[in-house]
């Protein structure tokens, strides 16, 4: 999108983890609503790039290293000066409140800064931002934009954009299982008391396999592989490995190829609603229910579990949500 003198541009500072930056969109969705001529930039911390570039209304992403390039004051002062919007932003959000978010935003001279409160909210941010009225997370990073608006925002699901035909992993996994029903499964994420036991995985897998599926396995770091290598030592070896194997992006492309997803309370789980995909969430915390599950009105695709963790149930719920929706994978 080319710039002009009127267009107004918006920073969104979220530099937290990969499910926090995909249910900020529902706030990228209600800036174009309110300012169809915008212009939104994603800033975001240099793992989870494509989780912001391939998102509905997004239009550009910057990348902030804040492990590396742009560690600590200088690092964030580097960022800014070399920022090509640098004194053009007409309003930033920083998502969370985050300080190193909002010094950046300070720095970088946007007109608004709206943030949640801080200790350097009072000083440096113009507006404080406080949602007491909601508890689900995506609504509440929406209803930042009530501060321009005065008015609530619009509930909207959030959107995550793919194309598996331009995608060479997807194209390569669509060829050598064409003629299968592809279940995808995460069952590590980020906090380790939301990790599906292993023995629970082994049996999904068996009574998967026993009704002619095929399971892909995702996820990235060393307790998924630790993981993936303990199912095997329990006999369990009959799913497709896909771990540390895609980028967000190749990941999102490649459950357009499955029937449905299987996942824990992670950044997968929230990638695979964004992208339409019947999807199972379990939560292992049933107190995180409120705030992060996928609600059935925005999401009639899904369902959520938060107790009664065995695989009939799982598998149940699985089934009940293909019967529901009926979906033909784009591979048959």
């Amino acid at each position: 999108m080319l710039e002009t003198m009127d267009q107004k541009i918006f920073f969104i500072i979220n530099l937290s983890y990969f499910g926090d930056v995909l249910v900020t969109n529902a706030l990228c969705q209600n800036i174009k609503k309110s300012y169809p001529d915008s212009k939104i930039v994603f800033v975001v911390n240099k793992p989870f790039y494509e989780a912001a570039k391939y998102q509905e209304c997004v239009d550009d992403v910057l990348v902030l290293d804040k492990r590396g390039e742009h560690k600590g004051i200088l690092g964030l002062i580097k960022f800014a000066l070399n920022c090509p919007y640098r004194k053009k932003i007409f309003a930033s959000f920083i998502i969370y409140g985050n300080e190193r978010g909002i010094f950046l935003s300070w720095l970088l001279g946007a007109k608004k800064r709206i943030s949640g409160y801080r200790f350097l909210s009072r000083p440096l941010i113009t507006d404080v931002f406080e949602d007491k009225n909601c508890s689900f997370m995506q609504d509440i990073n929406a209803n930042y934009i009530s501060v321009l608006t005065g008015k609530k925002p619009d509930i909207v699901p959030i959107k995550y954009l793919t194309n598996p035909d331009n995608d060479c992993m997807a194209q390569e996994l669509l060829q050598k299982y064409r003629d299968k029903e592809i279940i995808a499964l995460c069952t590590v994420g980020k906090h380790k008391e939301n990790y599906m036991p292993v023995k629970t995985a082994a049996e999904i897998i068996h009574k998967l396999n026993s009704e002619g599926k095929t399971v892909f396995y995702l996820g990235t770091g060393e307790d998924c592989r630790k993981y993936a290598d303990e199912l095997r030592e329990q006999g369990c070896v009959d799913f497709v490995d896909l771990t540390d194997k895609t980028t967000i992006y190749q990941l999102a492309n490649i459950m357009q190829i499955c029937k449905a997803v299987i996942s824990i309370d992670t950044g997968t789980l929230h990638l695979a609603y964004a992208t339409g995909i019947p999807t199972v969430g379990v939560f292992y915390r049933p107190q995180m229910v409120i705030k992060w599950a996928p609600r059935k009105k925005l999401y009639p695709f899904t369902a959520v579990i938060n107790s009664e963790y065995t695989v009939e149930n799982i598998c149940s719920k699985l089934n009940e949500l293909l019967e529901k929706t009926n979906k033909t994978p784009t591979h048959l």
